[in-house]
């Protein structure tokens, strides 16, 4: 394999090996010089501990600023792929299969169990997506050892139910994660375990209403946050969905320092993609792997985008 200079990244073409050395590195794209875009097998024994691995992405918001027009970033609900059958979702597994397509963002869900553990799950039962019966909630750590998840498929996988601190180890200068707060996760405890993996600038905070906007806001004003509209701030994301591509309030909303988050989703009811990708800053979606990590960008202003993200 032949390193790749400065020279040659800007050569190159478009493809998955570009997404790649973004979540290897985006800060050291133009100074490193010995990047490559082949991808080795995932080996989830090594996954150093928490805290062991040296942030290499920018933080978040540098991410976003310097989008070019007509640019977005790909964010994968649930942790995954919906085509991806053999995966769990809200998964270690589902992940590194993101980071390996390329994928710069996953959404996932944060619950609690009855002990305080903090895991990444969906539902509020594990009858559905798990070897496990009944509410999450009378559940405890030690119960993770006994429980496998289930494929999109209904099949077994060789996954377990994820503690959250192992997702944050796992995303750890690979990717950025979108924290969804389920009602049964403890919102200080998993702004501590966000700090605890010196994560704070490359997670985003979801806020559903203006009351939890000025809780996350009081608890982790240092963080990155999706706000709905009404809660709008300067510098944090705002949730509009399809509506990101109608009228001129995402026009509007970034003319303030906002960023806007859009949906891909069923094409027979969205705005066409090329709306929605001019519209907004990252876009959530079910099918990830139809997807580069970033839509939209050029020979021209992926350059401008690495220079952007390497200066001060």
């Amino acid at each position: 394999m032949r390193p790749m200079t400065h020279a040659t990244i800007l050569k190159a073409p478009i493809s998955h090996s570009f997404y790649r050395t973004l979540y290897i590195g985006l800060s050291t794209l133009l100074l490193a010089g010995a990047v490559s875009g082949c991808k080795a097998p995932i080996n989830k024994a090594a996954t150093p501990a928490v805290g062991a691995v040296e942030n290499t992405l920018p933080p978040f918001r540098k991410a976003l600023s310097c989008l070019p027009e007509n640019a977005a970033i790909i964010a994968a609900h649930r942790g995954t792929d919906k085509t991806w059958r053999d995966q769990a979702e809200n998964s270690v597994g589902a992940l590194n299969a993101l980071i390996k397509h390329g994928t710069l963002i996953a959404e996932i869900d944060v619950a609690g169990l009855k002990d305080g553990t903090l895991i990444t799950f969906h539902d509020g039962v594990w009858d559905k997506i798990s070897t496990a019966k009944g509410p999450i909630s009378t559940s405890r750590k030690a119960d993770l050892e006994s429980i496998l998840l289930r494929s999109r498929a209904g099949g077994l996988t060789a996954d377990r139910p994820p503690q959250f601190k192992d997702m944050l180890r796992a995303a750890k200068g690979q990717m950025y994660l979108e924290i969804d707060f389920k009602s049964s996760a403890n919102k200080s405890s998993v702004i501590k375990a966000i700090r605890d993996a010196d994560m704070a600038d490359h997670v985003m905070l979801i806020a559903y209403n203006s009351r939890q906007a000025a809780e996350l806001e009081r608890l982790a004003p240092e963080m990155f946050r999706s706000n709905p509209p009404e809660a709008a701030k300067r510098g944090h994301a705002v949730w509009m969905g399809y509506e990101v591509a109608n009228g001129g309030q995402a026009k509007s909303l970034r003319s303030k320092g906002n960023y806007t988050i859009g949906r891909i989703g069923d094409p027979n009811r969205q705005p066409p993609l090329s709306a929605l990708r001019k519209a907004s800053d990252i876009l959530v979606t079910d099918y990830a792997d139809r997807h580069d990590g970033i839509i939209g960008l050029t020979k021209k202003t992926r350059a401008a985008y690495e220079v952007c993200l390497v200066s001060k």
